[in-house]
């Protein structure tokens, strides 16, 4: 877009793709800059480097983080929810044992049941 300006600071690709890869990085005033293609190269490879180093274990340690915060987020509502959940399976199951047609044998009649008197002494 700027080959045709005059006095422009991009003259070719190349300084274009520096300054867009120095830009990206904020690496640097601009008051000290590579003048050869390589040093360039070097210098764009270190910044890359440079972000690759430190955003990377940035981003997935603050995914796993928020792994984490999501699995006690989740725990906590699960035990806030367990207590509710056994009450009501034990009110089932004290209607189900009283229930005198029931035909099952863990039941409450055992208990209902009189005991036998002691013989006389």
């Amino acid at each position: 877009m700027e080959k045709d300006v005059k006095e422009t600071k991009f003259s070719n690709f190349a300084q274009a793709l520096w300054w867009g890869v120095i830009t990206l990085c904020t690496v640097g005033y601009g008051d000290m800059v590579p003048e050869t293609w390589q040093g360039k190269i070097i210098a764009s490879f270190c910044a890359l480097l440079g972000i690759s180093f430190f955003a990377l274990p940035a981003g997935i340690l603050g995914s796993g983080f928020a792994l984490k915060v999501q699995q006690q987020q989740r725990q906590k509502h699960m035990i806030r929810r367990r207590q509710p959940a056994a009450t009501l399976i034990q009110s089932l199951w004290r209607c189900y044992a009283a229930d005198e047609h029931s035909l099952s044998e863990a039941t409450w009649k055992i208990h209902q049941v009189p005991l036998p008197s002691p013989p006389p002494s």
